[in-house]
């Protein structure tokens, strides 16, 4: 999968062709024994990706966005789905080297020849991507997968690519042509962050390329059209992504949306599995986006005023009074904090004692998921916007010592792991917490 808003002369995936000119061998073999249908099982799976990260560096790859799914993941995307090569019509707009698609054709029945299965399979799988490196990698491996099913006696014609007419390099945001055509959208789309958009109501300043390939997926979709999507975890659970959430329920029947966890070693990101289906026109009662599990009677929010710290380091200017300054690198954890090694000249908005504070880096990894210090004194404190104040309505110290006992239970934990899977707390999240009396 890669995006189409970054300059196309600022990458170079052309180091992948040495995988695509291994697969081209594999093809061709005549001979299919234990070892060439071990060497095709590497390219249909794990291969393609680690050849990415081998021949393509680091800094691209990051800057497009572009992991591939692999087998594990495509499979519990499509879960039970079946297709049918003369109703259904299966489009991947970020194919990349064909994963997703692979995982649709493995559903789909094979012809009495491998000649005529190439031909069904052509005529229902579709992709575009901007690298021709990928598009040529998605056709062989699929071409792969039809002969290995088909046995020993089975050999590719000399015009075989001709069969995948659907699968081509182009621009997945604006192919209304396939869209259209389409039974299913199955995506994992890029997970890059590019530059604002114009006349976008849904969101504002920088854009997930991943929600805005979901949305115009949708809008130019018919009625009906089911989408199946692997998409970064922040889509979910982050709450400044809720204008998204409310366009695709616009849009769509959201069906499921299932915490997936780590997409995987190479890129160390938690995703979650979408399933939806493009709705028929406006109606009265529109369902909206799943909600969060049942309110708590009783959560946090309802004991303390939660804020991020007002401090933003490096672009507030030092001026005004002088307090004393906390931030992550200066705060020791799960203890009370009374005295403080550094200050700060700050004219914005400052805290008094008794409050807590918690660290808003936060990874599903880490053991303690809200890490937290009780702030005492007598000096109101300037606090860094990388730390999350949590201030009691009570103004009691022991208020905030009962706050910092809950926050290292297996509870938080399991309810925050559960609630929000990127890696930065929200204040949303934080007030949600369930209150234990």
């Amino acid at each position: 999968m890669t995006t189409s808003r970054i300059s196309r002369k600022d990458c170079d995936f052309s180091a992948y062709r040495a995988f695509t000119c291994k697969l081209r061998k594999l093809a061709s073999t005549p001979l299919v024994d234990r070892a060439w249908t071990k060497r095709v099982d590497a390219c249909l799976d794990g291969t393609a990706g680690a050849e990415l990260r081998r021949l393509v560096k680091l800094p691209v790859r990051r800057a497009f966005g572009v992991f591939f799914t692999g087998s594990k993941l495509a499979e519990r995307l499509l879960g039970k789905l079946r297709f049918n090569p003369t109703a259904d019509f299966i489009y991947d707009p970020a194919v990349g080297a064909g994963d997703l698609l692979l995982a649709a054709a493995r559903r789909l029945p094979l012809c009495q020849t491998l000649t005529a299965t190439l031909e069904a399979w052509g005529g229902c799988l579709a992709g575009t991507d901007l690298q021709a490196e990928f598009i040529a990698a998605a056709k062989l491996r699929i071409a792969l997968l039809a002969r290995q099913r088909h046995g020993k006696t089975a050999e590719l014609p000399k015009n075989w690519r001709k069969y995948f007419p659907f699968i081509c390099t182009g621009n997945g945001l604006s192919q209304p042509a396939l869209y259209s055509r389409a039974t299913h959208l199955v995506m994992n789309p890029p997970f890059s962050v590019s530059g604002p958009l114009e006349d976008c109501q849904w969101a504002g300043g920088r854009v997930s390329d991943a929600a805005l390939f979901v949305v115009r997926a949708l809008e130019q979709a018919e009625a009906g059209t089911r989408l199946r999507a692997i998409l970064p975890d922040v889509l979910r659970s982050g709450s400044f992504k809720h204008h998204w959430r409310q366009r695709v329920s616009d849009l769509a029947e959201v069906n499921s949306v299932k915490r997936y966890g780590i997409f995987d070693k190479s890129a160390d990101i938690d995703v979650f599995l979408l399933s939806a289906k493009r709705r028929q026109g406006e109606p009265a009662k529109v369902r909206r986006w799943p909600k969060s599990a049942k309110r708590a009677t009783r959560t946090v929010g309802d004991f303390f005023d939660v804020h991020v710290g007002s401090v933003v380091p490096h672009r507030d200017p030092e001026k005004g009074p002088e307090h004393p300054y906390i931030h992550p690198r200066c705060v020791p954890t799960w203890t009370v904090l009374r005295e403080f090694s550094e200050t700060r000249q700050h004219e914005g908005l400052v805290y008094e004692p008794p409050f807590i504070v918690i660290r808003r880096t936060s990874r599903p990894s880490h053991p303690y998921r809200a890490t937290a210090t009780v702030i005492s004194g007598t000096r109101p404190l300037a606090v860094e916007n990388h730390l999350i104040v949590c201030a009691p309505k009570k103004k009691t110290l022991s208020s905030c010592r009962e706050l910092m006992r809950q926050f290292k239970t297996k509870t938080v934990n399991d309810f925050l792991n559960a609630r929000i899977r990127c890696r930065h707390l929200t204040v949303g999240v934080v007030r949600e917490i369930p209150w234990a009396s």
